[in-house]
C-alpha cells in the first residue's frame, strides 16, 4: 500500500475535454442574433400587453415556504452529455487538482485535519480513504473507472459560497462508501450524480444539508439511517434502497413509451414501498425502488413525451414536466397547489391523468431543441437546458420546486411575471428577464452566460463569474411629468462584464419617446451617452411643446459590439397648468388635509386680501375630475370642503388658487 499525497498537473485528457462550445466568432454571432430575437419579442410583448387586458394573469400569492432545491441541477448529469465537460472546466478553473489512481493500486489516506483546495478525482483502481479524519474539500468530488472513496468515522466538509456549487459524481464502476460519518455542506444544497455501474452507500451518517441526486445507467445506492437523504431523480435501469432515513423526495422518471398506473402511500411515514417493472399496470420501466420505514417521504413524477401516466388518489409533492423534441408547445394553466378530481394537461405529446388527487409543485424543462410557449402559470421551478428555447410570461414562480435557470446554449425570454425564488443563468446561455418584480433570492450569471436584466425589479446584489455578463437597462421613475418642462428621468443603465468575458461590455445608452396612439414613430429624448448610470438620473426630459396624454420611454442599452436592448416604460404627461412655473408657495396660508383622504377634502386657507377662490383636482391622466369656483371672498380665514366620495381609489393632483396664493400638490385616497 502507498500513502503519499500528490498535487500534479491536469491530465491531457481532461484538457482536450475543455469545454468550449463556441468559437469567439461563433459565439460573437449568436450573441447578436438572441438580442436582436428577444428585444423584438420584448417589444411586441410589451406594446400587447399595455393596450389588451390580460385575461391570463394569474393571481400572485407568495409562498412563504421558498426552496432553493431542484432536480434541475443533475437532470443533465451523465457522462455523455455534461460530466466530462464540468470536470475539465472544474479543474482547469481551479488549478489545484488532486488526482489519485494514476499509480497502479495507489492509496492515499486521510487520518487527522486535512484541506484541500481544489477538485478531487479518484480514477482507474485508485482509493480515498477517510478514516478518523477531519477534512475540508473545496472542490468537487469524482471518482472514474475503479476509483473508490471509503470514509469511516470521519467528518468531511465541502464547504459551499452558494447552493448547488459543489458536487459528488461517481461514474464506471466506482464506489463510494460512508459509514459512522458526518457530510456537511455548509447548509446549502448541493448535487450528487451517480452514471454507469457506479454505488453509493450512507450507513449512519449525519447529514442535515439537503441533496440533489441523479441516477442514471446501472449505478446503484443504498442509505441507511440519515437524517436528511434528498431528492432523487431516478431513471434508466438503477437500483435505490432507502431505509430508516427522512426527507425523501423520489422523482420517477417516464420516458417515451412508459406507461403506470399509480396510487402512492399516503401520510408522512412509509413502512413499505416498492416500485419496479414486475408490478402490475407498470411497463416500460427498467429502475426499481425500495422504501422502508423512512419518515417525511414525498412523491414525484416526471413525464417525458410519449409516456401514459395515471395517478389515483395520491398527494403528489411535484409534478416536472419533460420537453425534449423539435416541437413547439404551448403550456398554460398549470397552477401550484390544486387538487384535482379528474385532470389532464392539455399536452399533446404525453398522457397525464389526475383522479382525485392534489399536486403542490408544476415545473417545467425543456431539452434538445424544443421550444415552449408558458403562460398563465403558477409554478415551482423554470429550466431550460442544450439547445432549447423557452418563451414565459405571465406566469407567477414561487419557488417550491426550484428556481428560474438556464444552461448549456439556451434561450429563455422570461417577462410580465414574479419570481420569489432565484434567478441563475449558466454555461453559454442567455437569459432575459424583463418587465418582472424578484423578490428574494440569488442573481447570478455563471460560467460563459449573459443574463439580461429588462425593467425589472431585483435584488441589488448582482454575481457573475469571469466570463460571464450582465446587462442592466432600468427606467425607475417617472410615471406622471408635466408637459411644456423638463421631467428628469431616472434608472439604471450599465453592463458588467468578468475580467475573461472578450464578448461584450458597456458601449452607450440612449433615450427615445413614443405617443401611445402614435407607435410608428420613436423620438430621441437624448444621447448616445458613453457613461454608464446606476440608479441615478438617465436624462433631462424636454417636454416643451409636446401634448398631455400617454407616452412610452424606451431606455436603449448598446454594448461595444453595438447589440442594443430596449427597455420601455409608460409615462403620462400632466397638462402644463399643474407645472411649477411662476407659482407662489402659500406657505402658513393654507393646509389640505387629510392626505390620504377618503369622502372629503378639506382646505384651510388665510386670504391676505379678499379675492376670488378657485381649486381643480386632476387624476393620473391629467382629466379634471373636481372642479369648484367660489365667488369673492373677503380677505382672512376660510374652510373649502370639497366632496370626494365618488372618486375611485387612486394618485390625485390639485391646483389651489386664491389671488396671489397659488399652491400644487398630490393627494393620494
Amino acid at each position: 500500500m502507498k500513502h503519499h499525497l500528490r498535487q500534479i498537473l491536469i491530465p491531457a485528457f481532461l484538457i482536450f475535454l475543455t469545454h468550449t462550445a463556441f468559437s469567439q466568432n461563433d459565439y460573437g454571432k449568436i450573441l447578436s442574433r438572441n438580442i436582436k430575437k428577444a428585444s423584438l419579442i420584448l417589444e411586441q410583448k410589451f406594446k400587447t400587453d399595455y393596450f389588451q387586458d390580460n385575461s391570463t394573469d394569474v393571481a400572485r400569492k407568495p409562498n412563504p415556504e421558498v426552496n432553493f432545491h431542484s432536480p434541475l441541477s443533475v437532470l443533465n448529469l451523465n457522462k455523455e452529455r455534461y460530466l466530462y465537460p464540468l470536470l475539465s472546466q472544474d479543474t482547469l478553473s481551479l488549478g489545484d487538482t488532486l488526482v489519485i489512481g494514476f499509480v497502479p493500486d495507489e492509496e492515499l489516506v486521510i487520518d487527522s485535519v486535512w484541506l484541500h483546495r481544489g477538485p478531487v478525482i479518484v480514477l482507474d483502481n485508485g482509493t480515498l480513504r477517510f478514516r478518523n479524519a477531519d477534512a475540508t474539500i473545496l472542490g468537487n468530488l469524482y471518482t472514474l473507472e475503479n476509483g473508490q472513496v471509503i470514509c469511516d468515522s470521519s467528518v468531511i466538509r465541502f464547504p459551499q459560497q452558494y447552493f448547488y456549487q459543489r458536487s459528488l459524481i461517481f461514474t464506471g464502476n466506482s464506489a463510494a462508501v460512508f459509514r459512522n460519518s458526518t457530510l456537511d455542506f455548509g447548509g446549502m444544497v448541493h448535487t450528487m450524480a451517480l452514471t454507469d455501474s457506479a454505488h453509493l452507500e450512507m450507513t449512519d451518517v449525519h447529514k442535515t444539508d439537503f441533496s440533489t441526486i441523479a441516477m442514471y445507467g446501472n449505478s446503484s445506492i443504498n442509505i441507511r439511517n440519515v437524517e436528511v437523504a434528498g431528492e432523487f431523480i431516478i431513471d434508466n435501469n438503477v437500483d435505490l434502497a432507502i431505509a430508516q432515513a427522512g426527507t425523501v423526495l423520489l422523482w420517477h422518471v417516464f420516458r417515451e413509451n412508459s406507461v403506470a398506473e399509480l396510487s402512492f402511500p399516503s401520510g408522512d411515514f412509509v413502512e413499505h414501498y416498492l416500485f419496479s417493472n414486475s408490478l402490475p399496470d407498470i411497463s416500460g420501466i427498467d429502475y426499481t425502488i425500495h422504501i422502508d420505514s423512512c419518515s417525511n417521504v414525498m412523491w414525484g413524477l416526471m413525464p417525458s413525451g410519449g409516456s401514459d401516466i395515471t395517478v389515483t388518489g395520491s398527494e403528489i409533492r411535484a409534478i416536472g414536466l419533460w420537453f425534449t423534441g423539435n416541437d413547439t408547445t404551448n403550456v398554460n394553466g398549470l397552477v401550484n397547489n390544486s387538487y384535482y378530481s379528474d385532470f389532464s394537461p392539455a399536452l399533446t405529446d404525453r398522457n397525464l391523468h389526475l383522479i382525485n388527487s392534489s399536486v403542490e409543485t408544476w415545473s417545467l424543462y425543456t431539452y434538445n431543441r424544443s421550444t415552449v410557449n408558458l403562460s398563465g402559470s403558477i409554478l415551482g421551478e423554470i429550466g431550460a437546458m442544450n439547445g432549447s428555447t423557452v418563451q414565459a410570461q405571465n406566469y407567477f414562480l414561487d419557488g417550491s420546486g426550484g428556481y428560474l435557470w438556464t444552461t448549456d446554449t439556451t434561450l429563455m425570454v422570461a417577462a410580465f411575471s414574479s419570481l420569489t425564488s432565484s434567478l441563475r443563468s449558466s454555461g453559454n446561455s442567455f437569459l432575459f428577464f424583463a418587465y418582472s418584480t424578484m423578490t428574494g433570492g440569488l442573481v447570478q450569471a455563471l460560467q460563459n452566460s449573459v443574463l439580461f436584466i429588462i425593467q425589472s425589479v431585483v435584488p441589488d446584489e448582482i454575481t457573475y463569474d469571469a466570463a460571464a455578463a450582465v446587462w442592466m437597462a432600468n427606467i425607475s421613475s417617472p410615471v406622471t411629468g408635466f408637459s411644456d418642462s423638463t421631467v428628469t428621468v431616472t434608472g439604471s443603465a450599465w453592463i458588467d462584464a468578468g475580467t475573461e468575458n472578450i464578448f461584450t461590455d458597456f458601449g452607450n445608452y440612449a433615450l427615445y419617446y413614443q405617443p401611445v396612439d402614435d407607435t410608428a414613430v420613436w423620438f430621441k429624448a437624448g444621447g448616445p451617452y458613453y457613461h454608464e448610470v446606476r440608479k441615478n438620473t438617465l436624462i433631462e426630459w424636454d417636454t416643451h411643446g409636446l401634448q398631455p396624454g400617454n407616452y412610452f420611454l424606451r431606455l436603449d442599452l448598446t454594448d461595444n459590439n453595438d447589440n442594443t436592448v430596449p427597455a420601455i416604460k409608460p409615462v403620462t404627461l400632466l397638462p402644463p397648468v399643474l407645472g411649477t412655473s411662476g407659482i407662489t408657495e402659500a406657505g402658513e396660508h393654507f393646509s389640505l388635509y387629510p392626505n390620504p383622504f377618503s369622502d372629503k377634502i378639506i382646505c384651510d386657507f388665510t386670504l391676505p386680501a379678499a379675492s376670488g377662490v378657485h381649486m381643480e383636482i386632476f387624476n393620473t391622466e391629467g382629466k379634471r375630475v373636481k372642479n369648484i369656483i367660489m365667488e369673492r371672498q373677503n380677505a382672512g380665514k376660510h374652510k373649502l370642503t370639497v366632496n370626494t366620495s365618488q372618486l375611485p381609489k387612486g394618485v390625485y393632483y390639485f391646483r389651489f388658487e386664491a389671488g396671489d396664493v397659488v399652491k400644487i400638490g398630490k393627494v393620494i385616497k
